[in-house]
């Protein structure tokens, strides 16, 4: 009797751990199989936009022809943590948030982002929020296009830029066209100190991320590959170009379709 009852005990208590053993095989076995190194690259080329999302880009660089218009950017190449020792927290938080075009002037200042909404591949709400939230801190404006959504130059480049800076670039380059024109309405000497402080700030930038990579694998004891994202490195708050290219408020037209974030 007592040893049926002994057994009637251990058995689902032997069965809950050889269960339990043999997940913990599975996932190391997967997880092992997952960072190996492949056999073969299935892989192969596709075209970086699609057709809706190439619609839109020639849209915006027809409608923005002085500044810079980027495809599928993720939210750490223009958010820096305002607290060094938070940046690890931040870092875990936006790497998986990207935006599908942002807008940035000549010197790489982002102004806008634009997500292209598609109906099926619905961003959930709570990623939504996040992006929101992010790119408000930021001072970014954020717009959401829905897919098919058609507006002209003048409306589209009023919106990604806002009213203020829209009509101080109008104002600024009355006959330009494009970025050419723009760097040729600069003297001689006006081009020669620009290169010398690029050249500058290209060397402070490098000083400033090896120092902060060293000190960060020094105290933490991550690996170079996660902490060599520009992400760590504090620099580009320094940047004399960016300080000078500032976004505009947030404050919008509204448009028929066209959600702006930053506007509410």
């Amino acid at each position: 009797m007592l040893l049926t009852t002994t057994l009637l005990i251990a058995g689902p208590t032997l069965a809950l751990l050889a269960g339990g053993a043999a997940v913990h095989w599975w996932h190391t076995r997967r997880q092992r199989s997952a960072q190996a190194w492949p056999t073969a690259f299935s892989l192969t080329a596709r075209p970086l936009f699609t057709t809706e999302e190439r619609l839109l880009f020639r849209e915006l660089q027809a409608a923005l022809p002085q500044h810079v218009v980027l495809a599928k950017v993720n939210l750490l190449r223009f958010c820096h943590a305002t607290r060094e020792s938070e940046a690890r927290l931040w870092f875990e938080r936006l790497h998986p948030l990207n935006v599908s075009f942002v807008v940035c002037t000549p010197h790489g200042t982002v102004i806008s982002a634009i997500d292209l909404e598609a109906p099926n591949r619905p961003t959930s709400g709570r990623t939504l929020r996040l992006k929101e939230s992010v790119l408000d801190a930021c001072r970014v404006r954020y717009l959401r296009v829905p897919s098919g959504q058609r507006l002209d130059p003048h409306a589209l480049a009023q919106l990604a830029l806002g009213a203020q800076q829209f009509s101080g670039t109008q104002a600024a380059t009355p006959g330009s066209s494009g970025l050419a024109g723009a760097s040729g309405a600069l003297s001689p000497l006006a081009q020669a100190r620009a290169e010398l402080a690029q050249k500058l700030q290209h060397r402070r930038t490098e000083r400033a991320h090896r120092n902060s990579a060293n000190r960060t694998r020094h105290d933490t004891g991550y690996t170079e590959s996660t902490f060599g994202d520009s992400f760590f490195a504090m620099d580009s708050r320094f940047d004399a170009d960016a300080a000078n290219s500032v976004p505009a408020p947030l404050s919008a037209p509204d448009a028929p379709g066209l959600a702006a974030a930053g506007s509410r």
